[in-house]
Order: structure tokens, then sequence, then C-alpha cells
């Protein structure tokens, strides 16, 4: 077995994960936009089912565009993580077998699309739907949208941790 296409292997399988999540997500939230951003983005941004402390309810937003907006920036964010990661797995895969260099401008393309992915469900969903808008205070399942998005960023973050430490003699 040539140790070189052995440790290219991690780059390859670990590039599925933006680059899937990313594909799937613009499937499923272009499946029914309306419905999520009516029943997902607007009750968060509302903080509908917070604790409806004033000191944060404040940085409340309950325009009725702003959901449809919202949902369009996630999901554009989410659709490049998706193709920039896609394109990254195609340049590993088409490259498995050559040089490093050219190896790794896959993983180039890769670490921008699982930076897009942290970028999304770690700051957009973890911190800012999370803590800004208190996604933690919800009465049932409090914890359920950072927790989720943890589950999303976390093998995305790994991603671009393994992307880095992978090095080759001729590098």
């Amino acid at each position: 077995m040539d140790e070189i296409i052995i440790k290219r292997f991690p780059c390859i399988i670990m590039s599925l994960f933006p680059a899937l999540w990313g594909i799937f997500s613009l499937l499923n939230n272009t499946a029914d936009f309306s419905g999520t951003a009516e029943n997902a983005i607007r009750p968060l941004l509302a903080m509908s089912d917070t604790y409806g402390i004033p000191g944060q309810t404040w940085r409340a937003i309950t325009a009725s565009w702003v959901p449809y907006a919202g949902l369009a920036v996630i999901t554009a964010m989410e659709t490049l993580a998706g193709v920039l990661a896609t394109i990254g797995f195609v340049k590993m895969v088409v490259n498995l077998r050559g040089s490093y260099a050219k190896f790794s401008s896959g993983k180039n393309w890769t670490i921008l699309g699982a930076c897009c992915a942290v970028a999304v469900w770690g700051i957009g969903f973890m911190v800012i739907a999370g803590d800004w808008f208190m996604a933690w205070e919800t009465k049932e399942n409090s914890l359920n949208t950072q927790l989720g998005a943890l589950l999303y960023a976390l093998p995305s973050m790994m991603c671009i941790v393994i992307m880095f430490s992978h090095r080759e003699s001729d590098a």
C-alpha cells in the first residue's frame, strides 16, 4: 500500500462533511423555504420562546421580511460551503496520485468550504442564534439550536484541522 495515498484518504473523506451538508442544506432549505422561514427563523428572531426578559428581548427582530432574508443568507453560506468543499473533494480525488501541490489545491478549496460551514453553523447558529437571540432559553428543548449546530460545525472544524495537519515529505 502506498503510504502517501493512505494519508490522503482522511482529507478526502473529511471534505465530504462540509460538501454534503452544504449541498443537502440547500436542497432542504429550498424544498420549503417559506415554511422554514416562518416556523424556524421567525420565532427565533422574534425571541418569542424566551423568558421575556426586557434586558434581552430588545434584540428581537419582528419585521416580516427579515426571516426570509436571514434564511437566504444562511442558505447562501451553506451552499457556498457545499460548493467549495465539493470542488476541493473533486480536486483531491482527481489528484490522489498526483503531486502534493496539486493535491493541496483541493485541500485549499475544502478549507474555504469548511470555514463557510463553521461561519454559518458555529458562529451563526451557536453564537448568534444561541446567545444573541437566546435560543438556549427556549421552554422546550433548550440548547437544541446550539447542540444541533455543534453537531454540524464540529466535523467541519475537524476537517480544517486535518487539512492543515496533513503534510508530505515533498512539501
